[in-house]
């Protein structure tokens, strides 16, 4: 978005970014994590501005959007890909099966009783499995009328809050997880179309 030139690099141990958790950006020797921050980065240092013509309610929305896909449909989304049996027998080899033994044995169960910790402590992990899923759906029902008709959350161009609604759609609708998470994305005919939108304007290649 910010139109800066870039190389992605994949990095699967978190505890190496400043925050210690992924993404995060290296720039002339400085490491910033969190995907807030890291904009805030960009816009101070390169004199990008990701909310371009945006008013002072248009802002506020954004981030109100922005914490919602962030800090309350994500964790929808560890939930089904962590703690749901089916999803965790995909998940766990891709992030663990090159560690060595006995370590591939032990490490993924560590992590995961971390992240249900995790999600018990943010509140929505004390749901039982039906309401989390609805109150997700909820999120994304007000993520699809917020887009409505536009290509992207604002009109033409897409803005910050695009990148934070794409992040977790994406991995939500792209994903090879069948859940009532992803079947609550599709019955939105706007939310697949959109993830269409940004994937072919940021990443044609995939």
């Amino acid at each position: 978005m910010s139109e800066l030139p870039f190389e992605i690099k994949f990095e699967g141990d978190p505890r190496k970014g400043p925050t210690g958790k992924i993404p995060f950006i290296e720039d002339n020797g400085t490491r910033t994590g969190d995907s807030g921050l890291i904009q805030r980065y960009l816009e101070r240092e390169y004199n990008v501005d990701f909310n371009a013509g945006l008013n002072a309610r248009q802002k506020a929305e954004s981030l109100a959007f922005t914490r919602l896909a962030d800090e309350h449909l994500y964790w929808a989304l560890v939930y089904s890909r962590w703690l749901e049996d089916e999803n965790w027998a995909v998940l766990k080899p891709l992030f663990f099966g090159k560690l060595p033994f006995p370590l591939r044995l032990i490490v993924p169960n560590i992590a995961r009783n971390d992240l249900r910790k995790a999600l018990h402590g943010h509140g929505i992990g004390r749901h039982d499995r039906d309401t989390l899923y609805a109150l997700a759906a909820d999120d994304l029902a007000a993520i699809a009328d917020f887009i409505g008709d536009q290509d992207f959350a604002f009109g033409d161009t897409p803005k910050a809050v695009d990148a934070a609604l794409y992040g977790q759609l994406s991995g939500i609708i792209d994903a090879p997880f069948d859940t009532p998470l992803k079947r609550a994305a599709m019955s939105h005919e706007v939310l697949p179309a959109y993830c269409a939108r940004m994937r072919e304007r940021f990443f044609p290649d995939l």
